[in-house]
């Protein structure tokens, strides 16, 4: 494999969501004290937002791994919520009593469910539901979680954290889901890196930890243009990272060039964010326009040329009529 070429033991920029290359940003910092703060002094309800590739899933599981290892915790992760509610109560069930009773109705759930947390509470353990992708959860999904936290509010030993896209914050808008946007004791929107130094230092800390001997295999043109065409997005700089780094292994260089990226890019293009598209479009009218500069001396000189030839011929035609003028006033 051509990851194999720098004397890596995987590939470093694999889009799926693993914890171990997650890279703390300020940002991502910042959203993962607030996943531990909110379990730690039992919020009910946390709300954690961010666009496409941004890295919340990864963020996730990393928070996830660290939580499974807690003998305080009763962990119920949902990674798709585009369930029914007699789904959802099943899954629920489930997970929480172990049982495989599909047909139990909701009452009896309910009952079993406050007694579960009354338990919970007096061994100082606490019941976390994680649901991630929640922007596809249903609203009547999302309605049943505001009826499970009325049953919890009797005991504080429930948890519930909601992870999505930005379309999640529309959906709660829904006039029906008003008590449960009411409920959210926190919020946090998750961006992309906001500097070149976050794109260099995630760059490089993905190589180490896929086995870089070596702390330069991108040049910083190359990193620059990197986040430039990225604008920050970890999935996309790591979709960018990989065909460049294909590129340069085709090409037998030792290290990652601009043109690599360039070439890159041109093969991606339908993932590059709109706004990377416009400054990229942006900076090639600006680059044609100076391109303009290197004729310059060639114009000057041409200018210059035509002008003393101007004057020349106007020279030479006034001394022609001068030495005509002379000739008829002596024949006169």
């Amino acid at each position: 494999m051509h990851y194999k070429f720098w004397g890596l033991s995987k590939n470093p920029f694999e889009i799926h969501p693993d914890p171990d290359f997650l890279y703390l940003s300020d940002q991502h910092r910042e959203a993962l004290s607030h996943l531990k703060y909110a379990v730690l002094a039992k919020k009910p309800f946390l709300l954690l937002t961010g666009d496409i590739g941004v890295g919340k899933t990864t963020l996730l599981n990393y928070f996830l791994r660290d939580l499974k290892k807690r003998k305080d915790v009763v962990l119920i992760p949902i990674f798709n919520p585009n369930l029914t509610t007699e789904d959802f109560y099943s899954l629920l069930a489930k997970e929480i009593f172990k049982s495989e009773e599909r047909n139990e109705s909701k009452s009896v759930f309910l009952f079993r469910f406050r007694e579960k947390l009354s338990q919970l509470q007096s061994e100082e353990k606490i019941l976390v539901l994680v649901i991630d992708e929640a922007q596809s959860a249903s609203i009547p999904l999302l309605e049943e979680l505001r009826l499970l936290a009325n049953v919890a509010a009797e005991f504080p030993a429930m948890v519930t954290i909601l992870v999505g896209q930005p379309d999640l914050l529309q959906k709660l808008e829904a006039p029906e889901l008003t008590s449960l946007r009411q409920r959210l004791s926190f919020r946090y929107h998750l961006g992309p890196f906001q500097d070149f130094k976050d794109v260099k230092d995630y760059i490089a800390m993905r190589l180490i930890r896929a086995g870089s001997p070596r702390n330069r295999i991108f040049t910083d043109e190359a990193i620059g243009l990197i986040y430039e065409y990225s604008q920050g997005v970890p999935r996309v700089i790591n979709i960018i990272a990989d065909h460049a780094m294909i590129n340069a292994y085709l090409n037998k260089q030792s290290l990652v060039h601009k043109d690599s990226v360039l070439e890159a890019v041109k093969e991606v293009k339908h993932l590059i964010p709109a706004k990377a598209k416009k400054i990229s479009l942006s900076r090639q009218k600006s680059q044609k326009r100076f391109n303009w500069k290197r004729f310059l001396p060639f114009i000057f000189f041409l200018i210059l040329t035509i002008i003393l030839l101007t004057y020349w011929f106007e020279a030479w035609n006034f001394q022609k009529v001068n030495s005509l003028f002379k000739n008829l006033l002596e024949a006169q």
